[in-house]
């Protein structure tokens, strides 16, 4: 039987994402993704920077894309690493922290969540709260 990231998982991984921004007082926005890289879920909290809003879902996009989280596929694309300026792939690409593939139990990439508006670090803790609560189980 083959797994997929539903709506209901989307939007619980959200909810632990808002949950874990307003326990840190930020305000941001969230993107999920299924494994084929379409946005499946997203959300803008109140007062968050409307920029937020495509680089979200680039980090979304990034991650699952990649299975990689956002922030390692960044350290692969610097300047003299092996996939230097992979960013400018597939429509636009987001190397920093804050993505974070979804996966299952057994390790298959089932889309990817990206969080931004606040510091990279803050962005990537908040992702970590939502990957925390999708995972899902065969």
């Amino acid at each position: 039987m083959s797994t997929h990231l539903s709506l209901q998982h989307a939007q619980r991984c959200i909810a632990a994402a808002i949950a874990e921004a307003r326990r840190q007082r930020l305000a941001v926005c969230v993107a999920v993704v299924d494994a084929h890289a379409n946005l499946l879920a997203f959300v803008r909290m109140d007062d968050s920077v409307p920029g937020a809003i495509d680089l979200a879902q680039r980090k979304a996009r990034s991650a699952a894309l990649f299975r990689l989280p956002s922030g390692e596929l960044g350290r692969l694309a610097g300047p003299g690493q092996p996939l230097w300026s992979i960013e400018q792939s597939n429509g636009g690409l987001a190397c920093f922290a804050g993505g974070m593939p979804l996966g299952d139990a057994g390790g298959s990439c089932l889309g990817g969540v990206g969080v931004s508006g606040a510091s990279a670090a803050q962005d990537q803790s908040i992702a970590e709260a939502a990957v925390a609560m999708a995972t899902i189980q065969r």
